[in-house]
């Protein structure tokens, strides 16, 4: 189902596709629902790609029959012009709530939730209540965790592929929320940090939560310990000359580890238990 949940700066749609019915209260879907969200970045095109693929090879087939829904496209207007940014120059990755900071790396806005893209967001999220949240991004190779209640659904996600196909990625495991970051000002009002670490459901509860970085080299097979200072224009120009290239390199991988994901049981507590996921 093809569900429209905002509108961007310049008047975009923001789509969200579901194979479960929206219109219903979240007590009405199974507790191990699975966001998906591609193109926070407008100019990480792989991400919407490869979100886009898996709607139509392993959603649409009915592979998978959990819920899911999937944004592929969260930055229309900077999908658009080819930039990371929004349509008023904004990082949607820097806008969210959590720990948001006006002295961020990057461009976070006049305030938290001053981007019309990530207002939609935050309301399907808050609405909609998805027990497992995974965020694509290029290109740094690894999957993140974001809070501890994570740990568990990116370590499903690593033990889905073979010891070949690990090369490329990192596993990060999550930080305590006490010390989330050495630098606050590159972690300020991140999507990850409000969704692992700011995020609680009224049970009390937290999604897990995985940014997903996808690798920057379809064919280096070796993540090293620092990445290379080129690595985003390196990941960008190879698109550019092949985008088929890349996805032939990192798609398959990528897409099993988003159906372990889905498949993954969030150890949700017992209600009224007192303790938090």
């Amino acid at each position: 189902m093809r569900n429209i949940i905002g509108k961007s700066v310049q008047g975009r749609d923001l789509v969200v596709h579901a194979n479960f019915p929206l219109d219903v209260s979240p007590a009405a879907v199974s507790r191990n629902s699975t966001l998906l969200i591609g193109g926070t970045h407008g100019d990480e095109r792989a991400t919407v790609a490869i979100l886009d693929n898996f709607h139509a090879d392993w959603i649409d087939s009915g592979k998978l029959a959990e819920p899911v829904a999937i944004l592929s496209l969260h930055n229309p207007d900077g999908y658009a012009a080819d930039t990371r940014y929004n349509g008023r120059g904004v990082d949607l990755n820097r806008n969210f709530g959590h720990q948001w900071s006006p002295d961020a790396d990057e461009p976070p806005g006049p305030m938290a939730l001053s981007e019309p893209e990530n207002r939609a967001l935050h309301a399907f999220i808050l609405a909609h209540r998805p027990a497992k949240i995974i965020s694509l991004h290029w290109a740094l190779s690894e999957l993140d965790a974001d809070g501890p209640q994570s740990a568990g659904l990116a370590a499903r996600m690593w033990q889905s592929l073979t010891g070949e196909e690990r090369r490329p990625y990192r596993l990060s495991a999550p930080k305590p929320a006490a010390s989330i970051c050495a630098n606050p000002s590159y972690c300020a009002g991140s999507l990850g940090q409000w969704c692992g670490n700011g995020l609680l459901y009224p049970d009390g509860n937290r999604p897990a939560m995985v940014t997903l970085e996808l690798p920057y080299h379809a064919h280096v097979h070796d993540r090293p310990e620092t990445l290379p200072a080129d690595h985003l224009d390196s990941v960008r120009e190879l698109w550019r000359a092949s985008p088929e290239t890349y996805l032939e390199g990192v798609q398959g991988p990528v897409h099993r580890m988003l159906a372990a994901a889905i498949a993954w049981q969030h150890p949700w507590p017992v209600p009224g238990s007192g303790s938090q996921a």
